[in-house]
C-alpha cells in the first residue's frame, strides 16, 4: 500500500494538527498517490503551548514504500525540528484515558477465626544540520533551512504565488489531490511557509520516530482544513493540550457528558461509555469537541517516571541517538523540557480533547482558548448502574466446624456472609461463583468494588 502523507502545521498564528501512531493514524493533508484507496482513520496529537513557544508532538505511522513517503506542514518562520518517542504520548495517553468504573460491591468482613490460602485487596482502577538559509530555488520558491533529523530529510521553504508551491510539490513527489489544492494555496495566500519531509535514502518506515516541531510564540489554532485530506467520512481526533490552564474549543461546540448514564457490564467488564459518545458527536452533527479529561499535571512525577522507564527499559523507550552519541537520558530531557518550556510548574494541566468530525467540520480550522470553567474533568467514572452477573460475595459456610465462629452470626439470614442479603450491588446481579471471581475483580483494581476481606487460612 503506497501513500504520501502531508500534514499541514501553522506555528505560531496556526497551531497543528497531528496524527497519532499505530492504526494509521494521521492528520492533516494525506496526498495519495493515483490508483490508491487508502484513507486515514484517525488522527492524534499533542499540542504545547507557553507564552514563549509551541511545540506539536506527532507520531507517525505509514504502511508503503519508503521512498513514498513524504510529508508538509504550513509554518509561519523558521522552525525548530527534533525527534520524540512514542512513550510520550504512552504516558499523556495513560494520564488522561477515561476510566469507568463499577459500582460497588459490599461485603461484610470474613467471621473471627475464618483464614484462608486466598489474599483479597481492593484497588483503584478501572474496567474498562542546518542548510543554507535565505537560498532561492527555482520557480519562486524559497529554501529557508535544510537539514537531516534523524531518519528525516527536512526542508523548510516559501513560495511566491500558488502555481510555484504547487510546481516545487509535485516535482518534489506530492501528489496533491483536486480538492485539496485549493485548500494549500489558500494557506499560502494567507502567507504560510512549509516544512516538508521525506525519509532519508536507506530508510525504512520502521526508523520513522514521532517528530517534535518547536515554534516561537504561542499558538492555539489546528489547520482542520488540511485534515480532510484522505480521510473518510468521519475522522476521529484526539488532542492532548499541555498548557498553564484547561483549554476548549472556542469556534466549534464543546459537548457536556452526563456520568449517569453509564451502565456497567459485569460479563465483560465494560461499559455503554463509547456509544454514548458516538451519540454526542452524531448530535452536533460531527461538529462538537468532547473534553474527556482535564486536570492539574505534575512535571516532577513525569520526569520521575522517564527516568524509571529508562533505567529499567535500556534501548526500548524510543529516545537516544547512538548514530551521533545522544543518549537515552539526554534525548528524553531534550523532549521533556520542550513540552514544558516556559510554563509554570505549579499552572501546568493536561487537557484531554476527543471529536468525531465530518467533512463539513473539516472546513473551518479549530481555535482553541481557556476553558471558561477551569474546572477539573475527571477521567474516572463511576458507574451507579450494571447489568449481568456480578461477582459474588465469598462464601464462609466451609469454616462451620473448623474453629470458625460461622453459625453465631445467623446463617441464611440476610447478614450472613453469602447470605441473601449480605452483598449489596447497584443493578447487579449475584450467582453462585466462588472467591476466586472477587479475586479477578481485585486484580483489575476496581477502586468501586470494594470487596472486605480478611486473609484465612483453612483450620486443620
Amino acid at each position: 500500500m503506497k501513500m504520501v502523507r502531508s500534514l499541514l502545521l501553522s506555528l505560531p498564528i496556526a497551531g497543528a494538527a497531528l496524527f497519532g501512531a499505530r492504526e494509521a493514524h494521521a492528520c492533516g493533508g494525506c496526498a495519495i498517490p493515483p490508483g490508491e484507496n487508502t484513507q486515514v482513520t484517525g488522527h492524534r496529537m499533542i499540542f504545547s503551548s507557553s507564552m514563549s513557544q509551541t511545540t506539536l508532538y506527532d507520531q507517525i505511522e505509514y504502511s508503503g514504500e519508503p521512498e513514498s513517503f513524504a510529508w508538509f506542514l504550513p509554518i509561519h518562520g523558521q522552525v525548530d525540528i527534533g525527534l520524540s518517542s512514542d512513550t510520550m504520548f504512552a504516558f499523556l495517553g495513560s494520564a488522561s484515558s477515561v476510566q469507568v468504573l463499577a459500582p460497588p460491591i459490599y461485603c461484610p468482613p470474613a467471621p473471627p477465626g475464618c483464614y484462608g490460602d486466598d489474599e483479597f485487596a481492593g484497588g483503584d482502577g478501572s474496567g474498562g544540520g542546518g542548510g543554507a538559509n535565505g537560498s532561492t530555488g527555482t520557480g519562486g520558491v524559497t529554501i529557508i533551512a535544510q537539514e537531516t533529523v534523524g531518519p528525516f530529510e527536512t526542508v523548510q521553504l516559501e513560495a511566491s504565488d500558488p502555481a510555484a508551491l504547487a510546481t516545487w510539490l509535485a516535482s518534489h513527489g506530492f501528489n496533491v489531490p483536486d480538492d485539496v489544492a485549493p485548500v494549500i494555496a489558500a494557506y499560502q495566500q494567507e502567507g504560510f511557509g512549509f516544512l516538508a519531509m521525506k525519509l532519508v535514502p536507506g530508510q525504512g518506515v520502521n526508523a520513522m520516530r514521532p517528530v517534535r516541531v518547536t515554534s516561537q510564540g504561542a499558538g492555539l489554532t489546528l489547520p482542520l482544513r488540511m485534515v480532510a485530506a484522505g480521510t473518510g467520512a468521519l475522522t476521529p481526533i484526539t488532542l492532548f493540550v499541555v498548557g498553564e490552564g484547561r483549554y476548549e474549543a472556542w469556534n466549534f461546540p464543546n459537548l457536556e457528558f452526563d456520568p449517569a448514564a453509564i451502565v456497567f457490564h459485569w460479563d465483560d467488564y465494560s461499559s455503554n461509555y463509547e456509544p454514548l459518545i458516538k451519540g454526542l458527536f452524531e448530535g452536533s452533527n460531527g461538529f462538537g469537541w468532547l473534553t474527556q479529561s482535564a486536570a492539574p499535571y505534575n512535571k516532577a512525577n513525569l520526569i520521575s517516571q522517564v527516568q524509571q522507564v529508562i533505567d529499567f527499559n535500556p534501548g526500548q523507550t524510543g529516545w537516544g541517538d547512538p548514530d551521533n552519541n545522544v543518549t537515552e537520558q539526554e534525548d528524553a530531557a531534550a523532549d521533556l523540557d520542550n513540552l514544558f518550556a516556559g510554563m509554570n510548574e505549579n499552572s501546568i494541566w493536561l487537557t484531554r480533547m476527543h471529536a468525531q468530525l465530518t467533512r463539513p467540520a473539516l472546513g473551518n480550522d479549530l481555535n482553541l482558548g481557556a476553558a471558561t470553567a477551569q474546572a477539573e474533568v475527571s477521567r474516572f467514572i463511576q458507574a451507579q448502574y450494571a447489568d449481568g452477573t456480578a461477582p459474588s460475595c465469598p462464601d464462609y459456610s466451609w469454616c462451620v466446624g473448623n474453629g470458625g465462629d460461622f453459625n453465631g452470626l445467623g446463617q441464611g439470614n440476610g447478614n450472613t456472609p453469602g447470605g441473601s442479603g449480605s452483598c449489596a450491588v447497584q443493578g447487579g446481579g449475584r450467582d453462585g461463583r466462588d472467591d476466586r471471581t472477587a479475586a479477578f475483580l481485585a486484580s483489575l483494581g476496581l477502586a468501586a468494588a470494594v470487596v472486605t476481606m480478611r486473609r484465612r487460612r483453612r483450620g486443620k
